[in-house]
């Protein structure tokens, strides 16, 4: 007798499919109303973001467009000498938002399988499940401006309803006291309405990088007190900022962050000036409510053996824990845009021309639903 898998339990259905990972499960939903109803049940959204394996996706934001691509990292032996190569495909173009088939991307934030996408323009803001398709734009208070720093996150990440947030941090000069006024403000999913964060101390520029881990957000920070970059994290559970320190205080001027598979951080330094001699990647060990961090060193690469800008404006990169290789997209003083994949035998620059706010990004895809407003009963 055949069993068909509709012949089997509910419960060995959802133990089954879970382990499926993500991008392969937002293919099969419309298979069956069964199925459907499955995959939007949050309870199986979390058990399959715990069972699934973390992929390695990697997200590249070039000229207002967002693109998949894949490293490739291959080995040549000739006469007893092992050479490595490696390459970037572009895989596919992403930017498919409803409604929009010329949408256009300044810059992008990712939290557990979602993104933070803001527009060309300014204006607006979209957050999008590139997995699953779904989108829903996000209405300002006021206005957005083009200064404005974001960091999407969430509190309770642990829940199967985990309580998405957007903090926005801008500034603008005020005549009447002839001083620059800094805001920050909470935009939260469950009353879909934009709220004042009160007593912020910080002042978060839209050039810090940013990234979300565990649903807390973390940046690179100059803290003008101590003369010297923090580790700044924001706790969107107890919606309160805390400063940590990172792996080497020592005189490294340029730092960059990153997300390993949802799991750890990692920060890139190197010294910036004409005397460039390495680059450092550090990956932290855990992060507890101490503030405290502690790091462990990955990958020291030498500037020995290729060409390196020896200044450099802003850097955005990714890493792969399992092949030891990190890809950096570096914008020098010049505004001219470099592309290398990097390990502890390997300098390759793959890409070197202008593009427009070129920004790498770690993705990991996920079924999770973009939460709408709780509307009241009413008797």
């Amino acid at each position: 007798m055949t069993i068909m898998i509709s012949d089997l339990p509910y419960d060995l259905v959802s133990e089954i499919l879970a382990r499926v990972p993500s991008k392969s499960l937002a293919k099969l939903q419309t298979t069956c109303k069964r199925w459907y109803a499955l995959f939007k049940d949050p309870k199986f959204v979390k058990m399959n973001n715990n069972l699934r394996k973390a992929s390695k996706e990697v997200m590249f934001l070039i000229d207002y467009r967002v693109y998949s691509i894949s490293v490739n990292r291959f080995h040549n032996s000739f006469r007893d000498t092992c050479i490595e190569y490696a390459s970037i495909e572009f895989t596919g173009k992403l930017t498919r938002l409803e409604d929009s088939k010329e949408v256009k991307l300044s810059r992008i934030f990712h939290c557990n399988g979602l993104i933070l996408c803001c527009m060309e323009d300014f204006e607006s803001l979209v957050v999008w499940n590139p997995c699953t398709g779904e989108t829903m734009s996000i209405k300002p208070k006021s206005f957005y401006q083009w200064n404005d720093s974001y960091a999407f996150g969430c509190g309770n990440s642990e829940s199967s309803c985990p309580n998405y947030k957007i903090l926005r941090c801008s500034s603008y000069y005020c005549k009447n006291s002839e001083q620059r006024i800094f805001n920050c403000e909470i935009y939260d999913f469950s009353s879909d309405s934009w709220r004042v964060l009160a007593g912020v101390t910080w002042r978060i520029h839209c050039s810090d990088n940013v990234v979300s881990l565990k649903g807390n957000a973390y940046w690179i920070h100059f803290d003008r007190e101590a003369g010297h970059n923090v580790l700044l994290s924001f706790n969107f559970t107890t919606e309160v900022f805390v400063s940590m320190t990172l792996p080497d205080q020592s005189d490294y001027r340029h730092l960059g962050i990153s997300v390993v598979r949802e799991e750890r951080l990692a920060v890139l330094h190197h010294n910036i000036g004409t005397s460039l001699t390495e680059m450092n990647v550090w990956l932290s060990n855990k992060i507890d409510e101490a503030k405290e961090v502690s790091w462990s060193k990955f990958l020291v690469v030498s500037f020995d053996n290729f060409k390196y800008p020896s200044y450099v404006k802003e850097i955005t990169f990714w890493v792969d824990d399992e092949d030891k290789v990190v890809v950096t997209c570096i914008r020098d003083r010049d505004n001219y845009d470099y592309v290398y994949i990097v390990g502890e035998r390997l300098h390759k620059q793959v890409f070197g021309k202008s593009w427009i706010w070129p920004c790498l990004l770690s993705y990991v895809p996920s079924l999770n639903h973009i939460p709408k407003a709780k509307k009241e009963e009413t008797l």
